[in-house]
């Protein structure tokens, strides 16, 4: 056999070319798991017959044999590729890619095949092939967290998670705190009658974040309105001028648009600011004050948090919390009647 030949080398032949046994050639590849050490010089020579030969360990047979493939697996719970995910989830992967590079990781994808997306299939998950995985998605199936957590699969949720039962780790963007501090701002300004305003599902998590931070502020009493749609847009316009609204926490950049879309002034007649969901924003030329999801950061975060229970098994799970920066936009100012 000479470097080159079409037939993959496999451990037989390494062990062979490197002048050892079979056995030390597998410790090589599973030092750290394993807790054996051999020679540096043994381990040099060894992964240098490696490299000449092209040699890639296998990573089921890895598995099936307790050792670690050094691959983190990403799963989302909605189809990544779409346009409209696009924005969703390109700064996680971003994150966990940079993250994972540095922390001598490579990253799997994991797709379903047909149907509903679904970590489980037939009782098993194929996110096994991975040490860890991470997952993310606006939409997660709790009762599928909740299996992988009781099986001991070791994974990350990017993003707020709370399950039934035990714990579950997450890294969360700290959106009640960002919201609460863009409230205040609200009140500092002069404006008495503040309203959160939301499309689609308020019982979503970040959703929830959100609406707590908005009610930690001063005036406990605010409205909240949840919209199924854009069409219903124009009555909360009107509901917003017959109440005597000065100013809207917005969830989705969205919904601002199409506020300022159908002639309400900005900021002259409505302050507003924006909760950093970008979802279907147009993205017209306002610069909109309010905060930024932090998605690259919290792919970082999130990495870093999975490799080191990878590294060093915990049983508690961890969570933390990544800042929102805020944004100093256009679209705030004190009320007309105290500007």
């Amino acid at each position: 056999m000479s470097p080159g030949a079409a037939r993959r080398p496999t451990q037989a032949d390494i062990a062979r070319l490197a002048g050892v046994s079979q056995a030390t050639v597998s410790l090589v590849l599973n030092e750290r798991d394993s807790g054996v050490r051999i020679s540096p010089v043994t381990r040099d020579r060894v992964l240098a017959v490696m490299r000449e030969w092209g040699y890639v360990a296998n990573a089921s047979a890895r598995s099936l044999a307790g050792g670690r493939n050094k691959i983190l697996g990403v799963y989302t719970f909605e189809a990544v590729f779409p346009t409209t995910s696009m924005d969703f989830y390109f700064p996680f992967l971003l994150g966990m890619e940079q993250e994972a590079a540095e922390l001598g990781y490579d990253l799997l994808l994991f797709t379903s095949t047909e149907g509903e997306r679904q970590i489980y299939r037939d009782g098993s998950t194929r996110l096994s092939l991975a040490d860890g995985a991470l997952l993310l998605g606006r939409n997660p199936r709790s009762e599928e967290i909740e299996q992988l957590r009781d099986s001991g699969y070791p994974f990350v949720y990017v993003g707020h998670q709370e399950v039934s039962g035990a714990p579950v780790s997450y890294v969360a963007a700290d959106y009640a705190g960002a919201t609460e501090q863009l409230t205040e701002r609200l009140y500092g300004l002069g404006h008495e009658r503040v309203a959160y305003a939301r499309l689609g599902d308020g019982e979503a998590q970040p959703s929830r974040d959100r609406e707590r931070g908005f009610r930690q502020g001063r005036r406990q009493m605010a409205p909240v309105w949840t919209l199924e749609s854009v069409d219903e847009v124009d009555g909360l316009i009107a509901e917003i001028r017959h109440g005597g609204i000065t100013a809207v926490v917005a969830e989705q950049v969205l919904l601002a648009e199409e506020i300022e879309r159908r002639g309400v002034s900005i900021p002259d007649e409505l302050s507003v600011v924006v909760l950093g969901d970008s979802i279907g924003a147009q993205r017209n030329d306002t610069t909109w004050t309010g905060l930024v999801v932090p998605r690259e950061e919290m792919g970082r975060r999130a990495t870093r948090l999975l490799v080191g229970q990878l590294e060093t098994p915990e049983t508690a799970a961890k969570n933390e919390s990544v800042e929102c920066p805020l944004t100093d936009g256009t679209t705030v100012s004190p009320p007309r009647s105290v500007s």
